[in-house]
């Protein structure tokens, strides 16, 4: 018996792996900046809408999301996908995928994949549900299996280990050397960053305790620069800075913030460009023109898209063990739930 249950370990193992390589290929750092508006490693807690595609680890609370879907990279990942529990969330276009449960939410447009239970929700596309279906609304019919845009949604929804390559892009960025960059003070609050670029454009600052984000005003001169790094070394940051000149949206998509020792962001205005924290909580109070991928989020502001395009160093793709663990429990939930549906029919 116990050789018969390892051989069918075996052979789920193998099966998992191999779909897995042939469906969806983990996304480099450089994909994960360019597809996605949000990437949270646990949990995201929202009050205000996302206007790209957004990636949950944990559990989502409230929101809204793919508010802009005309504007957003393509991706083989949904609009919204969230491997815990989704509770109040409004998913606008690119459909959902929820590794939990469902419950007080809108679909409004694409597919959903709910692995768990579906509560007092409306799934207004084509929906597949792997658990139980109570108070809710099917405007597009529940399939008895995965069509193709579903599968390749729930596909990629585990195929890209986030955490560790989040890591190392954190840990790439803090390692590049200086360009000559630097910040200078007037005296009356505000920070001037004065770029500048390398050979291939981009700019790096190494704001080793500068005290920039005790400023009042940021003012930026990138010269040629189409590429800025800003590697921070505060383990906390509040920033409340106005950003000159309408800055925060004409550069969001050109800068990158990085916070490699941080473990709370705190933004109390209007901020430009993609902040890179996996070990910080985020508190957004106002609007970010940029994507925010970091360990959890409590969301007040929008995050605003401004798709990154600029040039990033090679970063080594993470070890894939955690990536084979999520699809052989997704693979054991399909077919789990699967056999019970078969069983009830």
């Amino acid at each position: 018996m116990i050789s018969r249950h390892l051989r069918f370990a075996a052979t789920a193992i193998a099966a998992a792996v191999f779909s897995t390589q042939a469906a969806a290929t983990p996304l480099s750092t450089q994909q994960i900046l360019h597809e996605f508006n949000a990437v949270v490693l646990t949990d995201m807690n929202s009050q205000s809408h996302v206007d790209g595609r957004t990636w949950v680890g944990g559990t989502a609370t409230g929101g809204d999301y793919a508010q802009h879907a005309n504007d957003t990279p393509a991706s083989k990942y949904a609009g919204l996908t969230v491997m815990g529990n989704a509770n109040r969330v409004q998913v606008n276009a690119l459909g959902a995928v929820v590794g939990g449960n469902l419950s007080g939410a809108t679909i409004n447009a694409g597919s959903g994949v709910i692995y768990g239970n579906v509560h007092n929700s409306n799934l207004n596309g084509a929906a597949w549900v792997g658990g139980s279906l109570s108070g809710s609304n099917t405007n597009g019919g529940r399939l008895p299996s995965l069509d193709g845009t579903m599968q390749a949604n729930a596909d990629a929804a585990h195929s890209t280990d986030f955490a560790a390559a989040l890591d190392a892009l954190s840990a790439s960025l803090s390692q590049m050397s200086g360009t000559g960059s630097t910040v200078t003070f007037n005296g009356y609050g505000k920070a001037t960053f004065n770029a500048v670029a390398n050979a291939s454009g981009v700019a790096v600052f190494n704001l080793i305790d500068a005290g920039v984000f005790k400023a009042s005003e940021f003012e930026f001169n990138l010269g040629d620069a189409t590429t800025v790094i800003l590697n921070a070394s505060d383990e906390t940051a509040t920033i409340g800075a106005n950003f000159l000149g309408g800055s925060a949206q004409t550069l969001g998509s050109k800068l990158i913030w990085n916070f490699r020792n941080a473990t709370s962001i705190t933004t109390n205005a209007l901020f430009g460009g993609a902040i890179v924290a996996p070990s910080a909580r985020l508190t957004n109070n106002q609007n970010i023109e940029g994507g925010v991928f970091v360990k959890s989020l409590d969301q007040y502001g929008e995050l605003h898209l401004q798709t990154f395009d600029g040039k990033l160093n090679p970063v080594p793709e993470p070890a894939t063990g955690a990536l084979l663990l999520a699809g052989l429990l997704m693979l054991a939930v399909t077919r789990r739930r699967t056999r019970w549906n078969d069983s009830a029919t």
